[in-house]
C-alpha cells in the first residue's frame, strides 16, 4: 500500500471517528433536554397541586374568620351596636377575637379580619316567596332614592329566553317562561312615631314584571291609592333588572320583598338627593377576611344579618295552609250559614 493510500485510509478513520462522537453528543445533549423538561413539568405538577392544597386550606381560614365574626355579632346582646373593624389586627375592643393561628405547621391562620357593620350595599343571594324584610336605614342624611338590583338564579341559558316586549297576564307557575320571576316589594317609612293605621297608609306595593325592551325604570314613592305602579314593566338585560324608587324624604324605610316565580339575587343600594350612596346601618355587616396557608392567599366577603335573620316572621298571605283549602261558603248578615241551597254533603262547603 502507498504512503498516499494509507493517508486516505487513516483520515476515513478519523472522520468515521468524528461523525461517532458528534451523534453521541446530540443525543447526549437531546436526551438531557428531555430529561430537563420532564423534571421541570413534574416539578410545576408538583407546585400546581401544592398550591392547590394550600388554597384550599387559606380558603378554610377564611370561612374560619366569617365563622367567628358571624357568631361574635349573634352572640351580642339585642340592642348592642355592632362595632366597626377596619384594622386587620386588633379585636375593636375585645368584640371579636384575635386572628388565630390555625395550624403552626403548615402556616395557616386568617391574617386579616374586617367587618363594616354599616355598608353602602345590601345583598340577599336567593329571595325566593317567602318574602324578607329589609330595613333601610340611613347612617347619616336623608334617602332620596333606592336602587333594586336583581339577577336571575337559572344556571344555563339566557334568562331573557321566554320574556315579553311588553308587559305579561300573571299566570301560573308552569306557565311562566321567563328566567326572571316578578319582584314585588312593600316599602314603608318608619322614621318617628307611627301606628298600624299610619303604616297602612304609607305603604307602597309594587310588582316589577322583567320585559325586554325599554329602559331601567324610576318610579316616585306612592302609597295606597295615589300609587300608579302597583305594576311596573322593568327593563332586563342578561346581566341584571334593575329600578329605582325616588321622591323618598326620611332617613329610615322598611322593605318587605319576594321574588313570585322565579327567585333572585338582589342587591339595594340607597342614595341622598347629591347622588352618593348611603351607608345602611342596622340591617346587614359585610365581613371581609382574608386566609393563609404558607405563601398562599384567599379572600372571602360574606354579608350577614344584624339580627336573627332576614326572613318576614309574620305570613305572606292571609289564608295559609299545607292542604287545599275549601274557599265555598255563605254569609248573612251576623250569621255564617254552613247549609248552602241545593247541596247534600256532609260538608256542604267543600262541593263543587
Amino acid at each position: 500500500m502507498s504512503m498516499q493510500q494509507l493517508s486516505q485510509s487513516r483520515l476515513s478513520r478519523s472522520e468515521r471517528g468524528m461523525i461517532s462522537i458528534m451523534t453521541t453528543m446530540i443525543l447526549i445533549i437531546v436526551i438531557s433536554l428531555i430529561v430537563l423538561g420532564f423534571a421541570s413539568l413534574s416539578r410545576r405538577n408538583q407546585r400546581e397541586s401544592l398550591d392547590r392544597q394550600l388554597s384550599t386550606q387559606a380558603f378554610y381560614a377564611a370561612e374560619s374568620g366569617v365563622n367567628d365574626a358571624r357568631e361574635a355579632i349573634k352572640a351580642a346582646p339585642a340592642g348592642t351596636v355592632i362595632p366597626e373593624k377596619t384594622s386587620c389586627t386588633g379585636t375593636a375592643g375585645g368584640f371579636y377575637n384575635a386572628n388565630p393561628v390555625i395550624d403552626n405547621n403548615a402556616n395557616v391562620k386568617y391574617s386579616c379580619l374586617l367587618v363594616d357593620p354599616s355598608p353602602t350595599v345590601l345583598r340577599y343571594t336567593d329571595v325566593g316567596t317567602n318574602s324578607i324584610v329589609v330595613p333601610i336605614t340611613a347612617k347619616s342624611g336623608t334617602i332620596s332614592r333606592i336602587e333594586l338590583t336583581w339577577q336571575s338564579k337559572i344556571t344555563s341559558g339566557d334568562p331573557m329566553t321566554g320574556c315579553w316586549e311588553t308587559m305579561p297576564s300573571f299566570t301560573t307557575t308552569s306557565g311562566w317562561g321567563c328566567g326572571y320571576g316578578v319582584l314585588r316589594f312593600d316599602l314603608v317609612p318608619t322614621s318617628g312615631t307611627f301606628t298600624a293605621a299610619s303604616l297602612a297608609s304609607s305603604t307602597m306595593t309594587t310588582f316589577a314584571i322583567p320585559v325586554w325592551s325599554g329602559s331601567f325604570p324610576t318610579i316616585p314613592y306612592a302609597p295606597g291609592a295615589s300609587n300608579n305602579n302597583v305594576k311596573t314593566p322593568v327593563y332586563c338585560l342578561t346581566a341584571n333588572c334593575k329600578m329605582t324608587v325616588n321622591n323618598l324624604t326620611q332617613n329610615s324605610y322598611h322593605m318587605r320583598i319576594s321574588s313570585i316565580y322565579r327567585n333572585a339575587s338582589l342587591q339595594i343600594r340607597a342614595y341622598n338627593s347629591a347622588g352618593t350612596v348611603l351607608e345602611i346601618e342596622g340591617s346587614q355587616a359585610l365581613i371581609d377576611v382574608t386566609g393563609r396557608a404558607q405563601d398562599v392567599l384567599r379572600r372571602v366577603q360574606v354579608s350577614v344579618p344584624l339580627r336573627a335573620n332576614s326572613n318576614n316572621d309574620v305570613s305572606d298571605y292571609a289564608i295559609q295552609s299545607t292542604d287545599s283549602i275549601c274557599k265555598r261558603f255563605s254569609v248573612m248578615d251576623n250569621y255564617f250559614d254552613s247549609d248552602v241551597s241545593g247541596v247534600s254533603s256532609s260538608n256542604r262547603l267543600c262541593q263543587p
